[in-house]
């Protein structure tokens, strides 16, 4: 644990005066209405607004209303909305060791574990991406992996040399390098551009989880899916504040909205589990096929993972972080594995998990 935590995040705000004006706060998510984050984010503020002693009031922002991916996080250090969801990777210049996190997504084969441990680095153990977000002015509330990504096509596959070619949605260094290795077309894009990049043929194909099917309008558009998860895209910053912002807020708002997040990160997790298995069932019965990889792209894959701990770092390094990159990334990957074995007999248990990130982490921020 990092005693400088209580100097850069959460702990040092709670206990800060607030100003005497009404509380209100402003939160954007450029995913779109029915994501499950843009959902569970007003969700949240309005369960906030029923506590008893709560006097809150939230206007929260979907589908980019306000701001975009990549401009979210910068109206969050000016000032331009209060608080708001971030995908670390569209910022990794600013935030190159938070970035990590997602790009580390093949090592992350379970999203319950990978939510856990992406809660543990941000607050416990990575002083680096504590830093990051304190350059932008914000700081880290919590923040959740997402279902495994898919790779899913609009035309057909029969064998892995069908996929020579072809342009994939990706977003990140990592998915860059994995579309190279199959011989395929990297385009980065980010999730909320996906549906109409794949119906006008932008892209061919695109990376990302089986609920983009329904929330993202995928279904109608994706003839073929890979059957082999590739990993967890998680580090996503569900619950990113501007450090005045949480500042202003009257201490029983405050301490009200940050004990109130380990309950919503279980929710979206459970959210996520029950929606891939939903949307996988939706795919089936719309008639897309659920192709089970062949020898050729398994190797391929194989030989991707087995250089990405040194890509990672060397990534982090080049947009001006930690000379120590790699020992980041290890312990990163050490947390993944730690929670595999935590999350154990919680999976799918909304309110175990809740008191597991709870005990695991929340609770010990304060300390």
């Amino acid at each position: 644990m990092l005693n400088s935590y209580k100097a850069l995040g959460v702990a040092t705000l709670i206990g800060l005066a607030s100003a005497a004006s009404a509380d209100r706060l402003t939160y954007n998510s450029f995913m779109p209405p029915l994501a499950i984050e843009a959902v569970e984010a007003q969700e949240f503020f309005d369960g906030l607004a029923a506590v008893d002693g709560v006097d809150l009031d939230t206007q929260v922002f979907v589908g980019g209303q306000m701001l975009g991916g990549q401009a979210t996080l910068g109206g969050i250090r000016d000032g331009v909305v209060d608080g708001g969801f971030i995908v670390p990777t569209l910022n990794s210049s600013e935030i190159p060791h938070v970035a990590m996190l997602p790009e580390l997504l093949p090592f992350a084969n379970n999203f319950w574990a990978a939510t856990g441990a992406t809660n543990e680095t941000m607050m416990l153990d990575c002083e680096e991406c504590i830093a990051d977000l304190d350059r932008m002015n914000s700081v880290w509330l919590g923040g959740h992996a997402a279902s495994p990504w898919y790779l899913m096509c609009a035309d057909p596959i029969e064998q892995f040399s069908d996929l020579a070619g072809r342009k994939i949605r990706v977003t990140g260094g990592f998915a860059v390098r994995m579309i190279n290795a199959i011989g395929a077309v990297p385009v980065s894009l980010p999730a909320s551009e996906v549906g109409p990049a794949l119906q006008q043929g932008q892209v061919e194909c695109a990376v990302g989880n089986l609920a983009w099917l329904q929330t993202l309008g995928l279904i109608d558009s994706v003839h073929t899916i890979v059957d082999q998860p590739i990993g967890s895209y998680h580090g996503l910053g569900e619950f990113i504040f501007n450090k005045r912002s949480l500042e202003r807020l009257q201490p029983e708002n405050r301490e009200a909205m940050i004990s109130a997040i380990p309950e919503r990160i279980a929710l979206i997790t459970k959210n996520y589990a029950d929606q891939e298995i939903a949307a996988r069932k939706a795919g089936e019965d719309k008639g897309i096929v659920f192709w089970k990889p062949d020898a050729d792209f398994v190797a391929a894959m194989d030989s991707f993972r087995a250089s990405e701990k040194d890509a990672v770092a060397n990534d982090i390094i080049k947009l001006g972080g930690s000379a120590d990159a790699a020992s980041i990334v290890a312990r990163h990957i050490e947390a993944l594995e730690r929670w595999n074995r935590l999350v154990e007999g919680v999976e799918g248990d909304a309110d175990a998990f809740k008191e597991l990130l709870t005990n695991e982490v929340f609770s010990k921020v304060s300390e």
